[in-house]
């Protein structure tokens, strides 16, 4: 009996050893110190894929659309529109005369040219995102742009005045890509781009203040205001006017910003930078970028930062199966404590109930006690009455004379 009572006992502890062998085994592989793994470019295209087609319905076509013809804003109607018709939904003809009368209302000649000329005289009062590219940006684009921002900083330099640190770095790194582009067939283009475009967000005022901060923090390129003129005129290199090891890692940044505009558009890597934090921000996007393309900025309105950077990754093999392991021992663990805690309430409450059945069992135990008499006598039991006898005659009684008397006495 015993033996079969030991074998029990290790039958039900086995589950809970096993359980925790294997999890110590593979607690030892660290499999949470990196959870997550970069998904391809092609299964973060598919995450996206599918995680809009949830998000792009009739009704959110309908509200998007009406928004963006109330505001008459031509930008969010045309990404609208595009995005709809990727997802197979298609204006109703009423829907559809309202866009087109804003679309000519906004492209007309007259007013293509009046956008043209505001864009080209002030960046910042550029009333459409595409006038960016076509007539703001032309000149910025070229080092004439780099060698303006640093001609500025060198005069506030001599005026006293506080150099924008930031600019300056900023146009080194292009100044220092275009030169690059020209010797090596335009290897570092997306350099230069993305150095331009983190120019252009910061005087459009779409670069978010983290994001600034760390600007600030990569801006010290050890700037020569003295050597402008010599870089300038060719006598003298970047290398002499600024420290190149920091102006590389501002070049890093640039990079990434470079394959956003690469993959979407500069119009678009300049307002998603709204989006950017940091530079790991910065490589979040770049990646988005590859997979979503053209549709980038419309995925992160869509779908929100949050949600766009989470289809980058997905968790390792190793931390969903250490995750399943501690769930399953956690679980085992609770199942224990909770059959002794009830094994123990029900021996609790059995105390009252045991002692109340031993009561009762000592009282059938105990002896009977004599059947008292009753208080009231019994009825005595009535005898037969005797045999009927013949009536008696009572006849006259003569007395008798006594003895020793004579009547003469």
């Amino acid at each position: 009996m015993r033996l079969w009572r030991a074998i029990d006992r290790l039958l039900a502890f086995l589950p809970f050893a096993l359980s925790a062998v294997a999890l110590a085994l593979l607690l030892s592989q660290n499999p949470f110190a990196a959870p997550y793994l970069e998904r391809t470019t092609e299964a973060v295209a598919l995450e996206l894929r599918a995680a809009l087609a949830r998000e792009v319905t009739p009704e959110w076509y309908m509200a998007e659309m009406d928004r963006a013809l109330l505001a008459e804003d031509l930008d969010a109607m045309r990404m609208v529109s595009a995005v709809g018709g990727r997802h197979g939904i298609a204006p109703s003809p009423a829907l559809l005369g309202r866009m087109q009368a804003l679309e000519a209302q906004e492209t007309g000649a007259l007013a293509a040219v009046r956008d043209c000329a505001v864009c080209a005289a002030d960046i910042t009062a550029c009333p459409r995102v595409t006038l960016l590219a076509m007539c703001g940006v032309t000149v910025e684009m070229t080092p004439l742009g780099d060698l303006n921002a640093l001609r500025r900083a060198a005069q506030a330099g001599i005026a006293g005045e506080e150099i924008d640190r930031i600019e300056v770095a900023l146009a080194g790194v292009g100044l220092g890509a275009t030169g690059l582009v020209l010797a090596s067939g335009g290897t570092s283009a997306t350099v230069k781009v993305g150095a331009t475009s983190l120019r252009l967000a910061r005087r459009l005022g779409t670069v978010s203040p983290r994001f600034a901060d760390e600007l600030r923090l990569l801006s010290d390129v050890g700037f020569r205001p003295d050597r402008l003129d010599d870089l300038t005129l060719g006598r003298a290199g970047l290398d002499e006017v600024a420290d190149p090891v920091k102006l590389a890692r501002v070049g890093e940044l640039a990079s990434d910003l470079g394959r956003v505009a690469a993959n979407a558009s500069l119009t678009d890597a300049v307002l998603m930078l709204r989006h950017v934090d940091d530079a790991a921000d910065a490589r979040r996007l770049a990646r988005l970028s590859d997979a979503a393309g053209p549709d980038t900025r419309a995925t992160l309105d869509i779908l929100g930062k949050g949600r766009a950077f989470r289809a980058l990754v997905r968790l390792s093999d190793l931390a969903i199966g250490a995750a399943t392991l501690l769930w399953l021992v956690a679980g085992q663990v609770l199942i224990f404590l909770g059959e002794r805690f009830g094994r123990l309430v029900l021996a609790l409450l059995r105390v009252p109930v045991r002692a109340q059945a031993r009561g009762a069992d000592a009282r059938t135990d105990m002896p009977r006690p004599r059947a008292e008499p009753p208080l009231t006598r019994p009825q005595p039991r009535l005898r037969p009455d005797p045999p009927l006898r013949r009536p008696v005659v009572h006849r006259p009684v003569v007395p008798r004379p006594s003895l020793g008397h004579t009547p003469a006495e």
